[in-house]
């Protein structure tokens, strides 16, 4: 049943084919699988340098802040190793001249001054290096 003023269905009309268009093999007469697609453009081989660049601030980052943190703790103690000594209480010659924060410091500082001058040479003259143009 239509209603009044509705147009009836259509039936449907058989596809006409387009002339040079063979349909009667499967593949539409194309020899082969089809190539794969390009690969995305943005998309390329992993690079590095931006990662270890990261580290490489990183290390050098946490190396200096272990220095600083050593050097402050070591002349906190020593200010108040002498606080304590000149403030009337009993102290022994070696803890006056400070032998053993003295010490302390020869055997941490000396191999940490020496890393932390190598990870920001290396990284600092790696950054120059980089930036230097090609001779």
């Amino acid at each position: 049943m239509t209603q009044a003023g509705a147009t009836p269905p259509s039936t449907p009309q058989p596809a006409t084919p387009q002339p040079g268009v063979d349909l009667s093999t499967l593949g539409g007469g194309t020899a082969g699988p089809a190539p794969p697609p390009p690969p995305p453009e943005d998309e390329g081989q992993y690079d590095p340098s931006k990662d270890r660049e990261l580290i490489r601030g990183h290390v050098a980052l946490i190396l200096t802040w272990c220095l600083v943190g050593i050097v402050a703790v070591l002349s906190v103690a020593g200010l108040v190793t002498s606080v304590a000594c000149m403030s009337g209480a009993t102290c022994q010659p070696a803890t006056i001249e400070l032998k053993t924060i003295s010490t302390l410091a020869t055997i941490v500082l000396t191999p940490l001054v020496g890393l932390v001058g190598a990870v920001t040479g290396f990284y600092f003259g790696e950054k120059a290096g980089r930036g230097a143009a090609p001779a």
